[in-house]
């Protein structure tokens, strides 16, 4: 694979606080042989990458040779945008680490309490936390833990549990009762009908919401979310065998002729 980028053209480049340049690679050399094909449905075929299939290996069974994992990102904008889809366990990580906090569901009023920032207390489990963002259309508190939720030993687990603002001589109304407390990636992200149009809940009369969901609602989390787009990446299109070599050869050529 490390032999991709030995027809690219040379460029001055000046690394750092170097006062002077060096040849390099020019990496963002693009040439437009492939765009020229990829619309063509003669010239290729669709692929669906399997759980675990790197690009190299995909190459190696379509073509006996490795080399040509390259044109798989030049010739699908999604994967050459988005990257190679993961495993499902990579992806299990990934959602983990990017929404690490816990989301408190709530039907209570809280458009002007437990505002970013605001350090909150479960009053039955004790759990205490940090609000770090909320939403109001979804009656959601985002909240980073002090607990150490990573182990998922203790949570503002327990049904209607109050959640009151832990501050230093806080008004002992700012509170709202836990419908549901789930893990950020397994909370709810929003709801959508069934043609696909997000949908909202409607605001109670304390200014709280109705967490009742219309008929025929399906919940996306946050991990759907993450799973859909990456499902979405295993789909490409591949060059058949023989425009693949000639691809190969055309593009190397017109590399060296800079």
């Amino acid at each position: 694979m490390s032999n991709f980028f030995r027809n690219f053209p040379l460029a001055e480049y000046k690394f750092g606080d170097e006062e002077t340049t060096a040849l390099f690679q020019n990496i963002s050399a693009y040439i437009s042989v492939i765009d020229e094909l990829k619309d063509d449905i003669s010239f290729y075929n669709l692929y669906h990458i399997g759980e675990g299939e790197r690009p190299d290996v995909v190459s190696q069974m379509l073509y006996n040779t490795p080399d040509y994992y390259w044109t798989f990102y030049y010739l699908n904008d999604h994967v050459r945008e988005s990257g190679w889809p993961l495993t499902v366990q990579e992806l299990y990580k990934k959602v983990q680490k990017d929404y690490p906090h816990r989301v408190v569901t709530t039907n209570s009023p809280m458009h002007d309490i437990l505002l970013p920032g605001t350090p909150v207390a479960g009053t039955q489990s004790g759990t205490t936390g940090v609000v770090i963002k909320r939403n109001l259309d979804m009656g959601q508190l985002i909240i980073s833990s002090t607990d150490n939720f990573a182990d998922a030993t203790s949570d503002f687990g327990l049904n209607f549990e109050e959640i009151k603002d832990n501050s230093d001589g806080a008004e002992a109304t700012s509170k709202v009762t836990s419908v549901t407390e789930v893990a950020q990636y397994n909370a709810i992200h929003h709801y959508e009908d069934s043609t696909g149009e997000y949908q909202f809940f409607t605001p109670n009369a304390n200014g709280g919401v109705n967490l009742t969901t219309g008929a025929g609602w399906l919940p996306v989390t946050y991990w759907n979310r993450y799973e859909a787009k990456n499902n979405a990446l295993r789909d490409i299109k591949v060059l058949t065998p023989e425009v693949a070599a000639q691809v190969q050869s055309e593009f190397n050529k017109l590399l060296r002729q800079g």
